[in-house]
């Protein structure tokens, strides 16, 4: 069983990535070192799914490549350890995203 204090971090980031188009862009250039993880949720106002993946994420149009999808408002917790490891990539122009790392 875990306490509450068992799940405490010492530090946490947070921000928006804006105008995510068509091609691949970090979630953040700034590295952040995330000890759980980083949870991402796409802007409810989105027209486009966004997609969540590593550097060479495509956006549905390779099997090997394809990123997760997000809808607009979904949300998705990828267990990495720094945010700058994280892609996103629309699958229209002007698509927003919101992360926070803990």
């Amino acid at each position: 069983m875990s306490r509450i204090g068992d799940e405490t971090v010492h530090g946490f980031d947070h921000g928006r990535k804006s105008s995510v188009g068509t091609t691949a862009v970090q979630l953040s250039a700034t590295s952040y070192r995330a000890t759980k993880g980083v949870q991402i949720k796409a802007d409810a106002a989105n027209a486009s799914t966004v997609y969540v993946g590593n550097a060479d994420i495509t956006a549905d149009t390779a099997d090997a490549t394809d990123g997760f999808p997000l809808a607009a408002g979904e949300g998705l917790f990828v267990p990495v350890d720094d945010v700058n490891k994280v892609y996103v990539r629309g699958g229209a122009s002007g698509q927003k995203v919101f992360w926070f790392a803990v």
